[in-house]
């Protein structure tokens, strides 16, 4: 009796501290050999916008990704460092078979119950960014998917930020690099002086 109670207090710590590592993420196994994250550029985008194209490749074949997350990030801060990491930042979800994508909100700690379908004039926001879906849209060639999103990002939101990638593949493995920063930015306070 005393031994199975051990093995259930150890088995909720466990759960907790999966919980607390995956944060907006389903847990899920990691694996070196499923899909991996492989480059993010940050380029200008109409008016006050940035357009972020992410790369990512699996042995499998870029059709065997299921979804990926460009997550930006503030200072230092990254993804499950601490507890509440996800709120108030800028996480975004691309579901590639659903062609839909996702923003966490301010609270942080799940997707929000909303997604837009990419192309379409919806745009998903938070106080730390928008996204538009019509910016929206992936690229399959090869072993590669390309995600491209179109992003403003709120003048509150000012700063250095650090870009996070994360990819899915289609038996639900994580790519384990999730913690390795892909790029930085600087977000421009647009207050008028």
């Amino acid at each position: 009796m005393e031994l199975t109670m051990r093995y259930k207090s150890l088995f909720a710590v466990a759960v907790v501290i999966g919980y607390g590592l995956a944060g907006c993420r389903r847990v899920a196994p990691m694996r070196m050999d499923s899909s991996t994250p492989v480059s993010v550029a940050v380029l200008p985008g109409a008016g006050a916008g940035q357009r972020f194209t992410a790369t990512f490749q699996d042995p499998k074949g870029g059709g065997h990704i299921r979804e990926v997350t460009v997550s930006v990030m503030s200072g230092v801060l990254r993804p499950g460092d601490q507890r509440q990491w996800s709120a108030k930042e800028c996480l975004m979800r691309y579901d590639v078979r659903a062609q839909e994508i996702g923003l966490v909100p301010n609270m942080g700690g799940v997707w929000g119950s909303h997604t837009a379908k990419v192309g379409s004039a919806a745009m998903l926001r938070n106080s730390q960014c928008t996204v538009m879906a019509a910016g929206a849209s992936s690229q399959i060639s090869g072993n590669t998917l390309t995600v491209n999103l179109a992003v403003e990002f709120a003048r509150e939101f000012a700063g250095e930020k650090r870009v996070y990638l994360q990819s899915e593949d289609a038996d639900g493995v994580w790519s384990a690099n999730y913690q390795q920063a892909f790029g930085s930015l600087t977000v421009a306070d647009l207050k008028m002086p």
